[in-house]
């Protein structure tokens, strides 16, 4: 069955390589940044007459005065940042980036063209063109290492224990940057940790008794979400004409999803609580994706302080919930599955489920390493990882690039917890991971190679 696994995994390298070689250039309409806009002069009375040079001299420091505000105004309106999204995740761009990305205010949508000014940098093995790619790629490398890592602690933990120690890692790890959180964002990105957490918590609840990769497999349904939020929210165009890959995509992931869960003998029998969590995961990232993006795109400079803040709504409700589960509230409900009921109330395994007694049983040492692993470098580290690279990308290339998690959450469920794919569980999940490099594509591309006649929307 490894063979199987390694078969997939080299079948869906290739298309990922393919992806990033046809599809890199992402380029869409751009909106005119806003028209500078008139300011009106008040005309000056006075008690008495002055003289004329004195008239004179007051009225054009006053009009430089004024047209000094207008343009400082107008600077302020028209510095924006470029910025590269991807997956929720926006940073500010750097000068020699491959695309020029802004927010357009009235479609409330990243837009993005191709940098004229970009830095040429040919493809191969120079490290200038290797290590932001290499260092993306590890960041997606790390983020499939959660799920099985997730599995491995609810073996030995309640789940609501391992999700909170995690989280409260992870939020003191990014505790410095959530003080630079500008006011004005605070609101929204609480709103937006709260459905993060909703993301975690449904993660880790599926990983009671799923299988990672089916858990990572269906969480990739955010190629959906995202969209499905688009049109809900925005009222988005959301035609074939208008966004081909997305239809592609939606269509592909949910073709695998249906292969996945009935492509074995028990069909319908397959489906348990543990998909339909997987599911609801992928409901709170995608919304949690789509409201990140556009407040990092307005504020890229607030990527990690957003970041911190999520963290630490995850931790706070993840907390609420080990709580609950901890003092059996609700006869058990909230263990959902977990052997370990009312785990606050016994004096026995009370200290080594909770921290700093997690670190020092030393039969707890390789959970309570898992969870420093999650917490400080795939949760904390990763982000910091993704910002770095990010700058350096095109936003088609890093979609790709983070599009391969759920391959890579699969490899090492076989190799690390020994857990095996059957042929149906690889092919779905391969329809899904290429429904997320099909997000990627050039619209325009597609349109030309499928005929697709399309207006463009004029500037």
């Amino acid at each position: 069955m490894r063979n199987c696994i390694q078969n997939v995994f080299m079948v869906l390298i290739s298309i990922t390589t393919i992806a990033i070689d046809g599809f890199n250039v992402n380029v869409r309409s751009m909106r005119n940044i806003p028209t500078t806009h008139g300011y009106t002069f008040q005309k000056i009375t006075t008690a008495t007459a002055p003289p004329a040079s004195s008239l004179k001299a007051l009225a054009t420091e006053t009009k430089v005065e004024e047209v000094s505000k207008v343009a400082a105004a107008n600077t302020e309106e028209l510095e924006l940042e470029n910025v590269v999204c991807a997956r929720g995740v926006c940073v500010v761009a750097e000068d020699g980036s491959p695309e020029i990305c802004t927010l357009d205010e009235e479609l409330n949508e990243v837009v993005c063209q191709v940098n004229p000014d970009a830095t040429a940098i040919e493809p191969g093995l120079s490290l200038e063109y290797l290590w932001p790619r290499a260092l993306l790629l590890v960041c997606s490398v790390l983020y499939g290492t959660n799920f099985p890592l997730g599995r491995l602690m609810n073996d030995a933990l309640p789940a609501s224990a391992a999700t909170s120690t995690r989280m409260l890692l992870a939020s003191l790890a990014l505790s410095p940057f959530l003080l630079q959180l500008k006011p004005n964002l605070r609101s929204t990105a609480a709103v937006c940790g709260t459905f993060t957490a909703l993301g975690y918590i449904s993660q880790s609840i599926a990983l009671v008794d799923t299988p990672a990769a089916t858990v990572s497999f269906l969480g990739a349904l955010v190629v959906i979400v995202c969209p499905a939020l688009a049109v809900l929210v925005d009222k988005k165009k959301m035609g074939f004409a208008d966004a081909p890959q997305t239809w592609i995509a939606a269509i592909t992931c949910l073709v695998g999803v249906g292969v996945l869960e009935l492509g074995g003998d028990g069909g319908l029998g397959d489906v348990g609580w543990g998909d339909v969590w997987s599911v609801l995961q992928a409901v709170g990232f995608g919304t949690s994706f789509f409201i990140t993006e556009r407040m990092m795109a307005k504020e890229p400079s607030q990527a990690l302080p957003i970041t911190a803040m999520q963290c630490s709504m995850s931790a706070l409700f993840a907390g609420a919930w080990a709580g609950l589960d901890g003092m059996g509230a609700m006869d058990g409900a909230f263990s959902f599955g977990s052997p370990h009921g009312a785990w606050l109330l016994d004096e026995s395994v009370k200290a080594s489920f909770t921290l700093p007694g997690l670190f020092l049983d030393e039969g707890f040492r390789n959970v309570g390493l898992a969870a420093a692993f999650t917490g400080f470098v795939t949760t904390a580290g990763n982000r910091v990882g993704e910002t770095v690279a990010l700058g350096k990308l095109s936003s088609s290339e890093a979609s790709v690039l983070l599009a391969t998690e759920p391959l890579w959450a699969a490899v090492f469920a076989s190799f690390l917890i020994n857990e095996q794919l059957s042929l149906w569980d690889g092919i779905g999940g391969a329809l899904i991971v290429i429904a997320c490099v099909c997000t990627a594509i050039e619209p325009r591309w597609l349109r030309e190679k499928l005929q697709i006649e399309y207006e463009e929307e004029s500037l």
